[in-house]
């Protein structure tokens, strides 16, 4: 139980969302607006979104890939939710679904499978990453 509520304070934190689960409106008062970008239960490969078991470590990261490049073949152990800042990002599952996300998208990424993410467009591709993390395991796995 506490895995999990550590796991739904860390979304909501990181992205800086509070929704009444009754209305779906905004807790904050005044002037003050919230937009959902993602609300979810499964990530970009349909998998079950799952909080890992151990201790808790929250990160917030700012990806940039220049245009063209590549992430290269990696994958995840453990939740990671993105926000695209800028430009776009193509990322290819394994068996060889892709997905293109563009500036204002927000995704889940896919835990334990390997994919790649390319930057195809004309301009840096910049990702605000958070990720639901364990501590003392690393959050990205490079393809050997």
């Amino acid at each position: 139980m506490k895995r999990r509520l550590a796991g739904i304070l860390l979304f909501a934190a990181a992205t800086t969302v509070l929704l009444r689960a009754d209305s779906g409106g905004s807790d904050y008062s005044g002037d003050v607006r919230v937009k959902v970008l993602l609300k979810t239960e499964t990530n970009v490969a349909g998998q079950k979104i799952e909080y890992p078991p151990g201790p808790a470590e929250a990160s917030v990261l700012l990806v940039e890939i220049p245009s063209g490049m590549q992430t290269g073949w990696h994958k995840h152990p453990v939740p990671l939710f993105g926000y695209v800042l800028a430009g776009e990002v193509t990322v290819t599952l394994a068996d060889g679904r892709k997905h293109t996300f563009h500036e204002g998208d927000a995704l889940a990424e896919c835990v334990n499978i390997l994919h790649n993410g390319v930057n195809e467009g004309k301009e840096t591709t910049k990702l605000l990453i958070f990720v639901a993390g364990e501590k003392g395991v690393p959050f990205t796995v490079k393809q050997k």
